[in-house]
């Protein structure tokens, strides 16, 4: 096996692991996720109601361990790598908790992780995962709740699907606090306590006695937004009567559409979708089939200005590269002029920066003219030939994003 096989052979025990890792993660944690609606599916259909409905029918079929082994086998590892970064993504989420599980535990928080609520609301489902809850009971009784969102940039702002899942998780907690609907598994996904009130959790697993109304003590939510070098915390949430109805109207529209679908009285593509832009449609399960993208005219002005952001920041791009290079030009003049004085002065030191130039040697590159002709010479038209097919690699097929302003686009703008 090739040196290149043998690290994609890797790769795809990676992808292997990373598929079994997350299906045990949901088993353990979640159970079977087309049984309820959990507050993600209400935070998904709050902007995307077709892609709630779809995820609640499991429709996209998620690749299993025999179907990368099958990829490898037969070559597919552009499959293979899309599975490996798509669940490293998703996986980063549960890693990053699990160690901020830790960071508060270290900070002596009484903490319940993944406190799981489960009601029915006229018939419809209903379960909730709170990442974090903290409790205090002394000086005054609190509660914080805490949804960690792992992204690779802080939003500005939040989407509006994280705050109606926190919203949710408000509601469901004061509505039902003194109802037997909570719950706590462990890692392993054994039951640390069911069918509990919140207080009597509290007095369970922190020894904290808590008001049996949830009016009496202080609540609120956060979403944390983490990446791998920043966070920001957006809050806080109060609990509101209002976003809980809209909460569980929409648990109501995702349960009842997705049994029409299954009784065949309606079809997903009647189902409302998100028109406008959204940056997490690039990561979306169901986006293959979705009206949004089949269509050949945008009329939503959000992508216009999406395409115009993007030209915005190319040439700010094309400014910073030209202000750099004017920049470090000025730095190697000044250091060649210091340098022309005397002797080389090696580094220059600032009060909080040092600096040198130093002389590089040229790159070396083939002059592919001069060795095909060189090759023909010694060796013959076919023989050079073949030699060249065998020593000549072609790279990785890429994707490319053409943009272009539209003659009438621009015409308008300029009579308007």
């Amino acid at each position: 096996m090739e040196e290149n096989n043998k690290g994609l052979a890797m790769l795809a025990q990676v992808a292997r692991g990373l598929v079994a890792h997350d299906a045990q993660q949901t088993s353990t944690q979640l159970g079977d996720r087309t049984t309820y609606v959990g507050m993600s599916d209400i935070g998904k259909g709050a902007e995307c109601l077709r892609a709630a409905v779809a995820g609640k029918l499991s429709l996209h079929q998620k690749p299993t361990m025999q179907d990368i082994a099958e990829w490898f086998r037969a070559g597919e590892y552009d499959r293979i790598r899309s599975s490996l970064r798509r669940n490293l993504i998703l996986q980063r989420g549960h890693w990053m908790e699990n160690g901020f599980a830790k960071v508060l535990n270290a900070n002596g928080a009484n903490l319940l992780h993944q406190l799981e609520i489960t009601v029915e609301h006229d018939g419809v489902p209903i379960r909730a995962h709170l990442d974090f809850t903290l409790v205090w009971g002394w000086p005054r009784p609190a509660i914080r709740i805490l949804e960690l969102k792992t992204t690779e940039r802080i939003p500005d702002t939040l989407y509006a699907g994280y705050e109606t899942q926190l919203y949710g998780q408000l509601g469901l907690l004061k509505t039902y606090w003194a109802k037997p609907v909570f719950a706590m598994r462990d890692a392993d996904g054994s039951i640390v306590f069911e069918h509990l009130t919140f207080p009597q959790a509290a007095k369970l697993v922190f020894g904290i006695s808590l008001p049996r109304e949830a009016d009496k003590l202080d609540m609120e939510g956060w979403v944390l937004c983490l990446s791998m070098s920043d966070a920001r915390a957006f809050g806080p949430y109060r609990p509101d009567t209002a976003m809980l109805g809209m909460c569980q109207r929409i648990a109501g529209e995702i349960w009842t559409t997705a049994h029409q679908i299954q009784t065949g009285e309606t079809a997903l593509s009647g189902v409302p979708y998100c028109t406008g832009f959204h940056p997490l449609c690039d990561w979306c399960d169901h986006a293959e089939g979705c009206p949004k993208f089949t269509a050949q005219e945008l009329d939503d002005p959000a992508y216009d200005q999406s395409l115009e952001d993007l030209a915005d920041l190319k040439a700010s791009k094309a400014y910073l590269e030209e202000a750099i290079s004017t920049e470090e030009e000025r730095i190697r003049s000044f250091y060649a002029a210091t340098a022309s004085v005397g002797d080389s002065p090696g580094w220059l030191q600032t009060a909080g920066f040092r600096f040198k130039v130093v002389e590089q040697a040229g790159r070396k590159s083939i002059d592919s003219a001069k060795l095909d002709a060189e090759l023909r010479n010694e060796l013959g038209d076919e023989e050079a030939e073949s030699l060249l097919a065998r020593i000549t690699k072609t790279g990785k097929p890429s994707h490319r994003l053409y943009v272009s302003p539209r003659i009438s686009h621009q015409s308008q703008g300029m009579t308007s």
